[in-house]
């Protein structure tokens, strides 16, 4: 069936405005630049000197408000946060060598694993970074045990 758009009725054709016009200005063409302005955050998470494999970062406003994360992959991360003080919480776990979880006995055993990053660095955490407007924001972590 082929419809000829040039037959279609007046109302039908101001209806399709509408809808074009109401769903172009939801999508926000207004050009304008809604909420804060985000900043690329980025650097590397080193445990007694060895890249942490698999782990998250946490930025968190000093004030206790918006807080920004990313997976730490191979010992690096990256982010988008604003400008400003921010709380920094590092989490990462690993895998105990030689210890199973064997509790089901329907499944396969599991490995276990274990949180190893210190808590002053993450649950008590005494890092802080500062997110820089303008510039580079490369921030590395060398953390100890």
């Amino acid at each position: 069936m082929r419809i000829n758009i040039c037959r279609l009725s007046k109302s039908w054709n101001l209806l399709a405005c509408g809808l074009v016009f109401a769903s172009l200005s939801l999508a926000g063409c207004g050009g304008g630049e809604t909420g804060p302005k985000m900043h690329t955050v980025n650097g590397t998470v080193t445990f007694d000197g060895n890249p942490v494999e698999k782990g998250r970062i946490q930025f968190r406003s000093i004030d206790g408000g918006k807080a920004y994360s990313s997976e730490i992959v191979e010992g690096k991360y990256s982010l988008q946060a604003e400008a400003g003080e921010v709380k920094v919480e590092i989490v990462a776990s690993r895998n105990i060598p030689g210890k199973f979880d064997n509790s089901n006995p329907d499944e396969e055993p599991q490995p276990v694993g274990e949180m190893y990053i210190p808590a002053k660095y993450n649950t008590k955490s005494e890092l802080t970074a500062t997110i820089k407007e303008h510039g580079e924001n490369s921030i590395p972590f060398d953390l100890k045990s």
